[in-house]
């Protein structure tokens, strides 16, 4: 009798270990399987001679150095998308002694956007650039120009975005310079 219930315990074990096999087929594997491909692989075959067949180093013709062109690599451009650029705000805060400009990039979220600013007025230009802040669903251009290095007058500001995927202008915004 005890060789009998030992003989039900085996059983029902083993019966409910491949039972797991089902639910864990690859138990054990370490990575994804490798495609197989029908082609056969090639294989090279080398001739060794005994004798080492003559050179002449002094013969041989110095080779051009490759182009510029030919050593870029091969990878595809990228080509850049239209992102509307907005400014939402352009005022010259005459307390803090700075135009504030606020712009934002609807629709646009990335990491690697940069954020120009330029400000014409009074025959002078001044440019600036800032990493661009991405948002949830937009993206953000802040600039803090000082108003010591703009000159008094009417002027227009306008912003600029570029990142990888994306570029955009904003439309000229007027703005007084106290």
């Amino acid at each position: 009798m005890p060789f009998l219930r030992s003989a039900v315990v085996v059983t029902s074990s083993l019966l409910l270990l491949t039972g797991c096999s089902v639910f864990y087929p690859n138990w054990g594997a370490t990575g994804l399987p490798e495609p197989t491909s029908a082609e056969p692989t090639p294989t090279e075959t080398v001739t060794v001679t005994a004798e080492p067949e003559p050179t002449d180093i002094a013969s041989e013709e110095p080779q051009p150095e490759p182009t510029a062109s030919e050593t870029e690599s091969a990878e595809p451009e990228v080509v850049q998308e239209n992102a509307e650029v907005t400014i939402i705000m352009a005022s010259p805060e005459p307390d803090y002694g700075v135009l504030s400009v606020v712009a934002e990039v609807l629709g646009v979220t990335e990491n690697d956007g940069v954020c120009g600013f330029r400000f014409i007025g009074s025959n002078q230009e001044q440019t600036d650039s800032n990493p661009a802040i991405p948002s949830s669903d937009y993206t953000v251009c802040s600039f803090e120009v000082p108003l010591a290095d703009l000159p008094s007058g009417n002027g227009v500001v306008t912003v600029s975005y570029e990142s990888s995927r994306h570029i955009g202008r904003s439309a000229a915004t007027s703005v007084v310079i106290p």
